[in-house]
């Protein structure tokens, strides 16, 4: 029994070497390396955050299911852990995103997410039938109001068709609207790239990554030591 335990000790020792030394390898869990080069630039909005931390609380219509929720909120631990691995600064981007039992429970944070089951409940409907960001500022010139709307039904590019978004599509909404909300504008490209402004999943089948190109962008506004 001695022997046998002795082995599987040294055996779990020489697993925990191999692990340790390949980790870098595994360490860009949240970002991806940019591999389409047309573009090498994402312009950038005319606001940005000047606070520790962002605070975002997501508010979903109670029709909605429960996994639309946990999408959004993964969108927003998406983008902390992928500046935070860019930066090699995990003490800093601190953004969080948590759930808001009322409409009215979202007017005390940083940014207000609403998922609803349809566009047609957009505050911006009918000029905005498909997921969007609104930034205003308030009396206080110093202060945003950012608000962000999703939902698992959007309108066609054609101005006529419904669309029921397939998951990977929701999510690619979800995780395009918080880079909007760190300060990130639309590429030129309609196409192809998380900051484009059109996804349609017609043509693109998997929801687009968080890439090295988009995270860039963000460090050319805040630097690596996050939004304060």
């Amino acid at each position: 029994m001695y022997k046998k335990l002795s082995h599987l000790a040294m055996a779990a020792t020489f697993l925990a070497i191999i692990i340790l030394n390949f980790v870098p390898a595994f360490a860009a869990k949240y970002y991806a390396d940019q591999t389409n080069f047309t573009e090498t630039f994402v312009p950038t909005a005319n606001y940005s955050w000047n606070q520790y931390s962002i605070d975002v609380c997501i508010y979903k219509e109670g029709s909605v299911p429960n996994s639309y929720y946990v999408w959004t909120k993964l969108a927003v631990q998406s983008w902390r852990q992928a500046l935070r691995e860019y930066t090699g600064n995990q003490e800093a981007w601190n953004i969080t995103a948590r759930y808001a039992k009322s409409l009215a429970a979202l007017e005390s944070c940083d940014v207000k997410v609403y998922i609803f089951s349809t566009y047609k409940e957009f505050e911006g409907y009918p000029t905005q039938t498909g997921a969007y960001t609104s930034v205003k500022y308030n009396d206080n010139i110093d202060k945003m109001d950012v608000r962000v709307y999703l939902s698992p039904l959007v309108l066609h590019g054609d101005g006529k068709t419904e669309l029921n978004l397939p998951s990977y599509a929701f999510r690619n909404s979800a995780v395009h609207e918080i880079g909007h909300v760190l300060g990130l504008s639309h590429m030129q490209s309609t196409k192809g790239y998380l900051m484009s402004p059109q996804f349609d999943f017609w043509e693109e089948k998997d929801q687009l990554p968080i890439t090295t190109l988009e995270l860039s962008a963000l460090v050319r506004i805040y630097g690596t030591d996050g939004f304060s």
